[in-house]
């Protein structure tokens, strides 16, 4: 009984957005850049990662988020028919050892003899992204299959220098907070996607025109972009690693705050939480330098990481950097590959594991962890 009345709820919610979109405030609001609406009428940003060319030089990765042209270009939020779904190529990956930890199935939604079905690079494709999904299952518990489709799509822009996207289908609301299908089927021990109508939970789109390095084993060239980091990355915001803060005017994006939202804290000597603040002061608080995650697993974590610090310092630069300010952990205090997953810039080979602050934070907002999980390298 309580299953269903906490989903009734979310339906709810859903309802009221639709109708907040239809009002002054929600129109006036629509053309805000960079917002993906979810079948069930949530505004979602999209986060991508893109190639990123020094004065030097030399290449890095970084994250931010799309744009609305960027998210059209992309063709994101393309939906999945059951029928496409059923005949798609599919993989189920789930980590050897502990039956608890999470199961995944992917969906190849390319055509025939493209992207992940390409005849020269395919097989190789899949295998970086089926070891990336697998270090996430060594690391969640879950009761419920995560969907995920992917595809190759390139840009219209030909100069583009995007690697990935990746975000959430849908979310639902829980109790007052929007929270990703993937999550809220494990904490409802039900299958939130399937109720919704949907054919998977998250969505990640990579680029086929990139000097890729499929390699599975920590060991990505300098001068090419590492698949299996971007994807690691890009699945965490895609299993709800999000915020939904809009910095023009310190308003959130839907009527409740993500997952993700209600943990963000201003300073961290006391609790201090954003989403109680009113709309001007949390337009100071995005460009404060000055934001943590202040959830009790990530505190803990942040203190026996190799930065301890009382919370996890969030990327808040001033100015508003777009994407990669809150949605990211801080650049400048976490700048090796140790901690490093989740900064909005990579540092290399290396980065292509799941460290103890992603996971800190991964735990606060409801996922559960796999017993003595530790940080999950990509080695096969």
């Amino acid at each position: 009984m309580t299953v269903y009345r906490r989903f009734t709820i979310s339906l709810a919610a859903a309802c009221a957005l639709v109708l907040w979109l239809g009002s002054p405030a929600g129109l006036a609001r629509a053309p805000q850049a960079g917002v993906h609406l979810t079948p069930s009428g949530y505004r979602v940003p999209v986060y991508g990662m893109s190639r990123v060319k020094a004065a030097d030089g030399s290449f890095s990765n970084e994250c931010v988020r799309l744009n609305d042209p960027q998210i059209e270009s992309l063709r994101f939020g393309r939906s999945v028919s059951r029928a496409m779904a059923r005949w798609s190529p599919q993989a189920t990956v789930q980590a050897v050892g502990d039956p608890v930890k999470a199961t995944f199935k992917i969906l190849y939604t390319d055509a025939a003899g493209a992207g992940f079905n390409d005849a020269r690079d395919g097989a190789a494709r899949k295998r970086a992204l089926e070891a990336s999904v697998a270090a996430w299952s060594k690391v969640l518990q879950g009761t419920v299959e995560i969907v995920i489709q992917a595809r190759m799509e390139a840009p219209k822009d030909g100069k583009s220098q995007m690697l990935a996207s990746a975000g959430p289908v849908d979310l639902v609301g829980l109790e007052n907070i929007g929270v990703a299908t993937a999550l809220a089927s494990q904490m409802l021990d039900l299958d939130v996607r399937n109720e919704l109508g949907n054919e998977a939970d998250i969505e990640i789109v990579f680029s086929p025109d990139i000097d890729w390095d499929y390699s599975v084993n920590g060991a990505a060239a300098r001068d090419r972009a590492s698949f299996v980091y971007v994807t690691i990355h890009e699945i965490a915001h895609g299993l709800g690693f999000i915020d939904s803060f809009v910095s023009e005017t310190g308003e959130l994006l839907n009527p409740i705050p993500f997952s993700y939202d209600v943990f963000v804290n201003r300073g961290s000597g006391r609790a201090n939480k954003v989403t109680d603040h009113a709309a001007e002061e949390r337009k100071r608080d995005l460009i404060s330098r000055d934001l943590f995650f202040s959830g009790p697993k990530s505190i803990e974590a942040s203190k026996k990481s190799i930065r301890p610090g009382p919370m996890v310092k969030l990327y808040a630069p001033d100015p508003y950097e777009s994407g990669s300010s809150i949605a990211h952990v801080d650049q400048e205090t976490y700048s090796d590959f140790k901690t490093g997953l989740m900064t909005p810039r990579d540092f290399g080979s290396g980065t292509d594991k799941i460290d103890i602050l992603t996971l800190g934070i991964m735990a606060d907002m409801g996922y559960k962890l796999v017993a003595e999980a530790v940080t999950a390298r990509v080695k096969q």
